[in-house]
């Protein structure tokens, strides 16, 4: 009898532990899903402010509104995956990023190219902010305080210098006036110096050559007495720049999902 009952106990415990088990991993599971979707959508985002910008400053609207649709029908397709994988209580939240999306595509062919610039960036940094909410949940309930430490410090310097760079590309229209040339000059400086800082968090990405040379026309821009490169050039430094910053958190996001589940797909973000 004793023995029947030590069995059924150790099954008991067996069956428990297994419960638990299977609970974890469906939670690790869809907080990796929810990682990759959201950067899956902050990719496409980023690809349809590049070919909105390029159709504005080219004017070359009606050539890009079919690319511009596919795009949008993949930011629908990839976001109503997302309302559907998040717990219940997020819905909302992400609900309220696809709005951003939609608004994002809705009548970019009437903005001027300052502000779909700042409509696009408000909404990739919509995209990163949702990132790093779901990165800090699962890294308070991992217990891991020694990658929570690291990552809110790196995150920090990541969102400096998206704000930075916000700032920069909000000077580029004003440039080709004297104080709108000391303001892009502030901001080049400063943005050059953020990027050498980032470059202690991944300096793989900060030493690629599309961020050597960015740097490198900062530093001109600078110490320059007048803009040494046309706007369009320096739009072209600016997203050269962005991409940099995006894969410096991108690769944040891989190690801290490496050490707690699994490491994230591969992704080009150039």
């Amino acid at each position: 009898m004793f023995v029947v009952i030590s069995i059924l106990i150790s099954c008991a415990i067996l069956a428990t532990l297994f419960h638990y088990s299977k609970r974890r991993q469906v939670t690790l599971q869809r907080k990796f899903d929810t990682l990759v979707l959201l950067r899956q959508l902050l990719l496409l985002s980023r690809e349809h402010r590049q070919v909105s910008h390029q159709s504005l400053q080219t004017e070359t609207k009606e050539s890009a509104q079919s690319q511009l649709d596919q795009l949008y029908k993949q930011l629908l397709d990839c976001s109503n995956q997302l309302v559907a994988i998040v717990p219940f209580d997020n819905k909302p939240m992400f609900r309220i990023f696809q709005l951003k999306l939609k608004a994002m595509h809705s009548d970019w062919q009437d903005r001027t190219i300052a502000r779909n610039q700042i409509i696009h960036g408000k909404t990739i940094r919509h995209a990163m902010f949702l990132m790093d909410e779901i990165a800090l949940a699962w890294l308070i309930e991992s217990e891991r305080e020694d990658l929570h430490d690291e990552y809110h410090l790196n995150w920090q310097q990541v969102l400096e210098s998206m704000e930075v760079l916000t700032q920069l590309r909000l000077c580029i229209p004003d440039g080709d006036s004297p104080e709108g040339f000391i303001r892009l000059k502030y901001y080049a400086d400063k943005t050059r110096r953020k990027l050498n800082q980032l470059s202690l968090i991944s300096p793989l990405s900060v030493a690629s050559p599309i961020s050597t040379q960015a740097i490198l026309q900062l530093t001109e821009v600078a110490s320059a007495e007048q803009l040494p490169i046309t706007c369009q050039q320096l739009y072209k430094v600016t997203s050269d720049i962005s991409v940099t910053i995006a894969q410096v958190y991108d690769q944040m996001l891989s190690d801290m999902a490496e050490s707690l589940y699994l490491p994230l797909p591969k992704v080009n973000y150039a």
